[in-house]
């Protein structure tokens, strides 16, 4: 899992460099660019989520409370 946040975070950071260097370029590449970049927020974001599930059930299974 952390190599794949690594690779999102790496892909989503030269994909808004890209964009911005684009801008100066090429206008429809640029935009396909920031598109690009969005969908890898989101990629992220649902990596992180699905992350943070599975601790909350390791949590759950380890709760000792009870005694």
């Amino acid at each position: 899992m952390k190599k794949l946040k690594q690779m999102l975070l790496l892909t989503a950071t030269g994909g808004q460099l890209l964009g911005i260097a684009m801008l100066f370029i090429n206008i429809k590449a640029a935009i396909m660019f920031y598109i690009l970049y969005t969908l890898m927020i989101f990629a992220i974001f649902i990596v992180l989520i699905a992350e943070r599930k599975k601790e909350k059930e390791e949590e759950e299974q380890n709760d000792y409370r009870d005694y």
